[in-house]
């Protein structure tokens, strides 16, 4: 769901609240109801195979009601956990000492529908590499403003804005970026006719695109020159639009590409500033990879608490 309709995400929360709630009032009728038709989907199944007075019986109609009690808890789980309350395990140490390697989070799955994030919060977002992992990073600079890490600290706009310290690694370095937003243009400039590089003439564009998420932080090494600017102004990668397969066509054979760009993008980083894999080597995270907020750490139980 998008900030942009408000009105459409208040709708949808309204109507799935009441769903819950509905379902937490009348739990007794809508558990004999599912019983009921659980028992008429049994005796089907009994009659059909003639396992009536049989010991088959009872394990079937065992096994049925365990897949069916299985099925209900889980659906109601994964409900919750995607627009509610989800349940994160960080397997890294990239945000040492703030998070450490098996902390398991409960993270607000809710607060982005409707407020945009902020500086500071730990944000869990779908990568933009591999398409696949959740990763819990510290948001650091909105949209639209001017990144620098010098001194090993994080400068935005010119300031200072964090006494935490931050190395300057992979592409960032100690250069100075301009976070994407909406409504920007972003300009991608090719270096070069990179067919050579990826089999001449037939390039199987599926094989590029999966060798990039391979080496996704190294992309300036597999399209070496290749440039991004957001107004004219140079900036860090933005691997959504290197993914997208028609703007890849293009790059591939030397052709500059320029897009209007339709939502906001941001920094995150990692706390463990020479440990942490983050926007640093990968560029900006986009406002819809964001899926969450982490707010508490729930185990293991001697370091429950909020983050912060």
């Amino acid at each position: 769901m998008s900030r942009d309709n408000i009105i459409l995400n208040i709708i949808f929360y309204v109507i799935l609240s009441t769903f819950f709630l509905y379902i937490f009032i009348k739990e007794k009728k809508i558990v004999a109801l599912i019983e009921k038709k659980r028992t008429k989907f049994e005796d089907v199944l009994v009659n059909k195979f003639n396992l009536k007075g049989k010991i088959s019986e009872k394990i079937l109609r065992r096994i049925i009601k365990l897949v069916e009690s299985l099925g209900s808890a889980l659906i109601l789980v994964l409900i919750i956990q995607k627009f509610y309350i989800g349940n994160f395990l960080v397997p890294t140490g990239s945000m040492i000492p703030t998070i450490i390697p098996k902390d398991r989070l409960f993270g607000n799955m809710v607060i982005y529908k409707f407020k945009a994030p902020q500086r500071e919060d730990i944000i869990v977002f779908k990568e933009p590499i591999e398409n696949k992992v959740l990763y819990t990073k510290r948001l650091m600079a909105l949209p639209g403003e001017k990144v620098q890490i010098k001194y090993n600290k994080l400068f935005i706009n010119g300031k200072k804005i964090s006494e935490r310290e931050y190395a300057p690694l992979g592409e960032l370095g100690n250069k100075e970026w301009l976070v994407p937003k909406k409504g920007d243009v972003i300009t991608i400039i090719p270096g070069q006719d990179y067919r050579n590089n990826f089999e001449k003439e037939n390039i199987d564009i599926v094989k590029v695109q999966a060798l990039l998420k391979e080496n996704s932080g190294y992309v300036s090494q597999l399209l070496p020159d290749v440039k991004f600017m957001i107004n004219d102004t140079s900036t860090g990668m933005i691997l959504d639009f290197i993914h997208d397969e028609e703007i890849l066509k293009k790059l591939l054979v030397g052709e500059t590409v320029t897009e209007k760009i339709d939502e906001d993008f941001y920094l995150a980083l990692g706390d463990n500033t020479n440990g942490s894999y983050d926007s640093r080597m990968w560029g900006f995270v986009k406002d819809t990879r964001i899926k969450g907020k982490a707010l508490v750490r729930f185990w293991p139980l001697n370091r429950i608490g909020l983050l912060n």
